[in-house]
């Protein structure tokens, strides 16, 4: 009769089971909201009035003169 063998002990195996769950974390972000305005050259003419007195002299009628 042969003798019985001892046993073979490993180490054990472990399995998970893994739950994850959601937890919300506030983040605070400002905006700005800039209103501009731009400053834009534009060219705006200004006439002044000028008056002349012209004398118009057409000469001799005829050409006697």
């Amino acid at each position: 009769m042969m003798k019985p063998c001892p046993p073979i002990v490993c180490p054990p195996i472990y399995e998970y089971n893994d739950c994850y769950v959601c937890r919300e974390v506030p983040i605070i972000q400002p905006v700005v909201r800039v209103n501009r305005q731009f400053i834009v050259n534009v060219p705006r003419y200004v006439m002044q009035p000028e008056t002349k007195n012209v004398t118009v002299d057409p000469g001799c009628p005829g050409g006697n003169c």
